[in-house]
């Protein structure tokens, strides 16, 4: 069976010059349709890849009603929703990382919620892009500020058809938020090298899961864009500040 890639069809499908739209057009009107063509999608390649609604459910943990009201339009998944769908529908034309990713119940969990919180991470950088307020979009898409920050705080799932909406009023290409991280190229690493990576990998995936870490992965994606003349100033001041802070602390200490 060949890949059955939904989720490449559902950019091409949803990308916002497909459904033009000005700022002030009828958003909901344009969700619907959004809906009604990704429910279309999701029923074709289920039906290619000979899934019923119930394991579709059951793969997902939902009730099958929720499988049924997407394939309608009359609901609709998160992006990291429906990555989990595609690669539910390749099964064995799976690479053995998304096999893994399909047969755990807690590392699907996992996903949903770190590409979650990748996308409103993005989400936040195309609007500051912009130089827009969260209120000044939320004005413009229709949803309360709350919402809006929520999506980008990775606290809500962004509704697919909501996702290309809040792209096309950015300007963005859909595939801006939707790109999985590249994953970097495989090198000739000792196996203690490999276990040491591995290690580490848990460790930051464990810390990007705590909302109160979200400052620290901001400042690490900004250091990429500062030249390392500049970049090796900052981290010395940085150990500066951070030495005179401990050795403060532990005069405060002794003198108690």
């Amino acid at each position: 069976m060949d890949r059955l890639d939904l989720t490449q069809a559902a950019l091409e499908a949803l990308q916002p010059s497909s459904l033009e739209m000005s700022d002030n057009g009828n958003h909901d009107e344009a969700r619907s349709v959004r809906g009604r063509i990704l429910g279309v999608l999701i029923r074709k390649w289920r039906i290619q890849a000979e899934r019923s609604p119930t394991e579709c459910a059951e793969f997902m943990r939902a009730a099958p009603q929720v499988i049924e009201a997407w394939e309608y339009g009359d609901s609709v998944p998160c992006w990291p929703q429906l990555e989990l769908l595609s690669l539910y529908f390749n099964g064995r034309s799976a690479n053995s990382r998304d096999r893994a990713v399909t047969r755990d119940n807690a590392a699907r969990t996992e996903y949903l919620l770190l590409r979650q919180r990748l996308i409103g991470a993005l989400l936040q950088a195309a609007r500051e892009s912009v130089g827009w307020s969260i209120d000044e979009l939320s004005a413009r898409m229709g949803h309360e500020a709350e919402r809006i920050k929520r999506f980008e705080l990775g606290e809500e799932k962004i509704p697919v058809c909501d996702l290309a909406a809040l792209a096309q009023s950015l300007k963005r290409d859909l595939a801006f938020f939707t790109a999985l991280p590249q994953a970097p190229p495989r090198s000739s690493a000792t196996d203690e090298t490999s276990e040491l990576a591995a290690e580490t990998h848990t460790d930051l995936r464990q810390f990007a899961k705590q909302s109160e870490n979200r400052a620290f992965i901001k400042l690490a994606m900004a250091f990429k864009h500062i030249e390392p003349d500049d970049l090796h100033r900052i981290a010395d001041a940085l150990f500066a500040i951070i030495s005179a802070k401990a050795d403060s602390n532990g005069r405060s200490d002794s003198r108690a």
